[in-house]
């Protein structure tokens, strides 16, 4: 997997991953290399200011997730609600993403602005999916019918938002593979993926974050 998805993996887990690049300009050192004109390097560096504002983008929706609240078994009641307010959590961190995604000027060089492009469209395909999961939620906790398949209603959103990839398309592209590389933000994003998660831990991951579903499924069967 892409070092974007498993940085979300990481997070839906509540742990907290810090952008401590997040807003620091782009590297003064230059990203040109040999034989490179000045407007070569011109395009260069605007491409990697270009990347940076973008991974500051899409590290608002890692700030936003790490923050999100857990699910309460105990009762099909809490279940209900907190997976509710969960939602809510991923929907707001999903809007934040995507209008900054939005106020991004155009693309320096070519393929920029289908990579916005793009995760504009994937955010907005979670974020409705997460909606129409807290309506079923919200509706089945007015009504008192609780079942199974209502409480695990939050888990299709999550696992959308965990194959998400923050960083996609841009290795499709020589140029914005080169502005992601010296793009500081970009660097930190990827440094975390790469430090703080394994193919072991993503698996051991994903189990924890269902594990609360299924200890209340469990529970509420044998009563």
């Amino acid at each position: 997997m892409r070092a974007g998805k498993y940085l979300f993996l990481v997070v839906l887990t509540g742990l907290s991953v810090a952008l401590v690049a997040c807003g620091q300009p782009p590297s003064t050192e230059p990203p040109g290399g040999p034989g490179l004109s000045k407007a070569d390097m011109d395009k260069q560096d605007a491409a990697t200011q270009w990347a940076n504002h973008y991974c500051v983008a899409v590290g608002s929706l890692v700030d936003g997730l790490a923050t999100m609240p857990t699910v309460d078994p105990s009762t099909p009641q809490r279940a209900v609600r907190t997976s509710s307010d969960l939602l809510a959590s991923m929907i707001t961190a999903l809007d934040r993403a995507a209008q900054a995604l939005d106020e991004l000027p155009p693309s320096p060089v070519p393929g920029g602005d289908r990579v916005r492009a793009d995760a504009l469209t994937r955010f907005i395909a979670v974020r409705e999916q997460a909606v129409a999961a807290k309506t079923q939620l919200d509706n089945a906790g007015e009504k008192g019918k609780i079942d199974q398949q209502t409480l695990g209603a939050a888990r299709g959103p999550l696992d959308e938002v965990a194959r998400l990839d923050l960083l996609a398309g841009f290795d499709a592209s020589a140029d914005l593979a080169t502005a992601r590389a010296h793009a500081p933000v970009c660097e930190q994003l990827t440094a975390h993926a790469t430090t703080e998660s394994t193919p072991r831990g993503q698996a051991g991951i994903r189990s924890r974050r269902k594990l609360s579903f299924a200890t209340f499924f469990e529970r509420t069967s044998r009563t």
